[in-house]
């Protein structure tokens, strides 16, 4: 496999990431764990409806180990890869850290037309394998959360850097940064979370947030003060998408979350600003996506400390459109991450990370047509659920290459 050049040489790049020392314990003291629930009886596939869901295959990442799983609708396991953390990052100076269960998987990954794979290993790097797992190349760094690709086949993530932020006098915090890359990994541009929020206030939202925290039994420590945006997604706007903002947004706009501030904003990759923002009434949310309609759809992790929900926002107006909460006898609930979608044809597919299951609603009534939970375990004693941070419905122009 070949480690391409962009990536520097070892040495260089253990200087580089000595800076960082903190930044894995800052970042991690939100609770990401490779699994937190009791596993049950049930697994894989437990109820699909195959004239009601959206066609294609499943591309999920668990908590249970360094490995993207295919799966076709049924849950049968089609293709994996798979690769160890010191095939990737040989020289990478916390590789000791990454060998704990409890960091010892990746969070997201997009899956290529010939089968290629990009991968983000939570907190340590980005890389990329073919489709039999080979290195492409890789480049370390503490990347999280998210990743998009392109039309234009750049390469666009969050990465996090200890430093010291203004109106933060304390000692040095985390700054969340949109980073843009070519398709190679190679770096060309980068915006900071302080400086694209200033127009917002964010200061103003941060200080809000911890009225809210507070109030609302968040269940935070004091070192959140020290992670002020932890930003856990981004979404790059098409054109239809940016018209659902009215003039506040435009094509090639990023939809982030900020789970320190509960807010979500449109961010101008251009300019640098912050174009639309808002905060509340959903808390420490994760994965706000643009719906067809014109109105914002996202993972509402803290309705109340034993609740979650899907939430349905008007963008223009600021209101709640609708709002999912599961059914009573297993209302919905991830304490920390979780993910939604709405499918080509109208469904949502919701991922409730903690509880280790991704179900599929319909268009039309919300009612459950497709519903998966993990049979993947963790926990010293493999008791846990794993973790299910990614669950994506990949579509069958993407799985061509199985055939090949």
């Amino acid at each position: 496999s070949l480690l391409l050049a962009t990536c520097a040489t070892g040495a260089e790049r253990s200087a580089d990431m000595a800076i960082e020392t903190g930044v894995l314990e800052q970042l991690g003291a939100i609770g990401y764990l490779a699994g937190t629930q009791e596993a049950t009886e049930e697994s894989g596939v437990t109820h699909y409806e195959p004239r009601r869901v959206a066609d294609g295959m499943n591309l999920l990442t668990s908590g249970h180990g360094p490995v993207a799983i295919l799966m076709n609708m049924d849950g049968d396991v089609v293709h994996e890869w798979r690769a160890e953390f010191e095939d990737i990052f040989p020289y990478h100076p916390k590789r000791d850290r990454a060998k704990n269960p409890r960091r010892n998987f990746w969070r997201k990954v997009v899956l290529f037309p010939n089968g290629d794979l990009l991968v983000l290993w939570e907190l340590f790097g980005l890389f990329k394998l073919d489709r039999d797992s080979r290195l492409l190349w890789a480049v370390s760094e503490p990347a999280h959360h998210d990743l998009q690709v392109t039309a234009r086949g750049e390469i666009v993530h969050l990465q996090a850097k200890r430093k010291m932020i203004s109106g933060i006098p304390e000692k040095r915090a985390i700054e969340d940064f949109i980073v843009t890359r070519d398709a190679n990994g190679q770096e060309l541009r980068r915006l900071a979370m302080s400086e694209v929020l200033r127009n917002a206030d964010w200061l103003g939202l941060r200080k809000a947030f911890w009225k809210r925290a507070l109030e609302r039994s968040y269940g935070l420590t004091k070192r959140g003060l020290f992670d002020p945006f932890h930003t856990n997604s981004l979404w790059l706007l098409s054109e239809e998408e940016a018209a659902g903002f009215g003039h506040r947004a435009r094509a090639g706009d990023a939809l982030v979350s900020m789970a320190m501030l509960d807010t979500i904003a449109v961010i101008d990759m251009v300019k640098g600003v912050t174009r639309w923002w808002q905060q509340g009434p959903f808390g420490m949310q994760h994965q706000p996506h643009p719906t067809p309609d014109g109105n914002i759809i996202l993972f509402n992790n803290f309705k109340t400390a034993e609740t979650s929900t899907i939430l349905t926002l008007n963008p223009r107006t600021r209101t709640v459109v609708s709002e999912y909460a599961g059914t009573e006898a297993e209302p919905l609930h991830s304490k920390r991450s979780g993910r939604v979608h709405v499918l080509p044809n109208g469904n949502v597919l919701i991922v409730e990370t903690e509880g280790g299951r991704a179900l599929e609603l319909s268009a039309e009534d919300h009612q459950l047509v497709w519903e998966f939970r993990s049979p993947y375990r963790t926990g010293e004693d493999g008791s846990l659920v794993a973790s299910l941070y990614s669950l994506d419905r990949v579509d069958t122009s993407h799985t061509r290459w199985l055939s090949q």
